[in-house]
């Protein structure tokens, strides 16, 4: 094979295989939706296992994190997850910290009342109709 055939082979091979990687948007929204993920199984394993704890990538980015739980809040426990305090410090940080090293923009609190809590970028309109991504 002459070398001006093999370099064109290369560049083909290479323009395939970046072709096929997402493009930055998309992975990151991967990314969250893996993060709510984990956040979900981290809830199960954890002394609030007991409150069915399911969280989400949400928004019209995917970049909020919506937690919700069948279970009736108050104030003061929705603050006490955020920022980690006493018997809620599920994370270092709280959930404040989880979600800024994972790229989210907001946390949303949402309980069995359908009572929400907005932390971060997230409008009281948009939580009203914030949809899991997928």
């Amino acid at each position: 094979m002459r070398p001006t055939t093999l370099a064109f082979i290369a560049v083909i091979a290479i323009a395939q295989c970046t072709a096929k990687e997402p493009p930055p948007a998309v992975r990151a929204t991967k990314d969250r939706i893996a993060a709510a993920r984990l956040f979900t199984a981290d809830c199960a394993r954890s002394r609030l296992a007991g409150w069915n704890v399911q969280a989400s990538a949400t928004g019209y980015d995917c970049s909020v994190l919506l937690i919700e739980t069948p279970m009736i809040l108050e104030d003061a426990i929705v603050e006490a997850m955020h920022y980690g305090i006493g018997a809620y410090d599920l994370y270092r940080g709280g959930i404040n910290h989880f979600s800024r090293e994972r790229a989210f923009r907001g946390v949303a609190y949402r309980d069995g009342s359908g009572q929400i809590w907005l932390y971060g970028s997230v409008s009281q309109h948009e939580a009203e109709s914030l949809r899991p991504c997928r």
